[in-house]
């Protein structure tokens, strides 16, 4: 199965990239999905996307194709050709 997941903001400055193609063994929730890419992008991606205690970060939005989710619902699974947008929100004046 094969994903797209797409970086904004400082997502994409810690990865070094915008888009990356993901070959999965099978279906995930976009949870899990989070938890492979840190392991493949290492620590930098890693204080971006969780807390101190490895959880997500509430300020991190998900999209599933253009549907915002949530990493705490394991009801979503991805699905082969789905993309998966991270954000970190921008603030500033």
């Amino acid at each position: 199965m094969q994903v797209t997941v797409e970086y904004a903001a400082q997502v994409k400055q810690a990865v070094g990239i915008g888009r990356e193609d993901i070959t999965l063994e099978g279906p995930c929730s976009p949870a899990e999905l989070v938890e492979e890419l840190v392991r493949r992008h290492g620590e930098t991606l890693a204080s971006v996307l969780l807390d101190s205690e490895g959880r997500p970060q509430r300020s991190i939005l998900v999209f599933l194709g253009e549907d915002q989710v949530r990493l705490d619902d394991t009801s979503r699974q991805l699905a082969d050709g789905d993309t998966l947008t991270l954000l970190s929100p921008v603030s500033g004046g």
